[in-house]
């Protein structure tokens, strides 16, 4: 029998499958296509064949236009014939990427919504190096310790886009980047800007430190407020972990403190409401 990563390596070779003619037709849950994409529901899989899935019109637009590592393409029979759906299709066939129509039965066992749109892509993880990035001049990370809930996670990333920010990096014990609330989440940014996962806090703050980079910790007692914050052009941010905030090992690693003003009688925020604040407050002081 044939080890997972030898049929992953026969799955992927396997291009230009139906050039211009229909897709491939999927009747069986146990086609050795439908099966890894199933597998990659789970971290597991996930992690051991660095790809995961992709579900919706709009995620599936924003991987092939800009690249995104888009390996091949399920779609549902109930929707052959939609209008995004056929147009989609239409890019792939000129990419060469591998379709597959799947019957509308058994689709639902791959698709992670209740109201599908009915197409999902395989996708390949991207690597990125941080050296490249702290060669910059100007510099704005946001650095995520032990964030625990998708659609916290998915948001922050979706900000850090909308910001302009130059990375986001996940420390070990972050939830999984492709977890598939996660990339919902997102919007498709995961695939707008570099995503950095699992990296030691500690030795990325010992790095940080020695390329010169302020380092700002979020969410901190006695910290500055957010509209004195003195965010320098290369800066981390620092968000903590939803309930416990950030550690104290971390806190005594930062150079600057800060906090966001709460005149109301609420005692914390939302980790991505808070995330979110402090971005844009970061690009609210720097274009003074």
């Amino acid at each position: 029998m044939r080890s997972f990563s030898a049929l992953l390596d026969l799955i992927l070779q396997e291009k230009g499958n139906n050039g211009d003619r229909m897709p491939d037709f999927i009747y069986s849950n146990k086609n050795k296509h439908f099966r890894f994409a199933k597998s990659l529901k789970i971290k597991k899989y996930r992690d051991l064949t660095n790809h995961f899935l992709i579900e919706g019109v709009k995620i599936m637009e924003e991987a092939m236009s800009l690249d995104g590592g888009l390996s091949m393409v399920f779609i549902s029979s109930k929707h052959i014939g939609d209008q995004e759906i056929d147009n989609i299709s239409n890019i792939c066939k000129d990419k060469n990427i591998p379709i597959y129509q799947v019957d509308g039965r058994i689709f639902k066992e791959l698709a992670e919504t209740e109201s599908t749109q009915g197409i999902i892509g395989i996708v390949k993880k991207s690597e990125y190096q941080l050296n490249n990035l702290l060669k910059r001049s100007i510099l704005k990370l946001i650095i995520l310790e032990e964030i625990q809930d998708p659609g916290n996670l998915g948001t922050i990333i979706r900000t850090a886009d909308a910001c302009n920010y130059d990375c986001v990096i996940l420390t070990k014990g972050c939830v999984d980047l492709y977890n598939s609330k996660t990339i919902r989440a997102t919007m498709g940014s995961l695939f707008h800007l570099p995503i950095i996962t699992n990296t030691d806090i500690f030795k990325l703050l010992n790095l940080l430190k020695d390329e010169d980079v302020l380092i700002i910790g979020s969410g901190v007692r006695n910290g500055i407020p957010s509209y004195d914050m003195d965010f320098k052009i290369k800066f981390a941010l620092i968000i903590g972990n939803e309930s416990a905030g950030l550690s104290d090992p971390v806190i005594n690693m930062i150079d600057k403190k800060v906090n966001i003003p709460m005149p109301g009688r609420a005692e914390s925020l939302n980790a991505s409401i808070a995330a979110a604040i402090l971005m844009y407050e970061s690009i609210r002081r720097n274009d003074k």
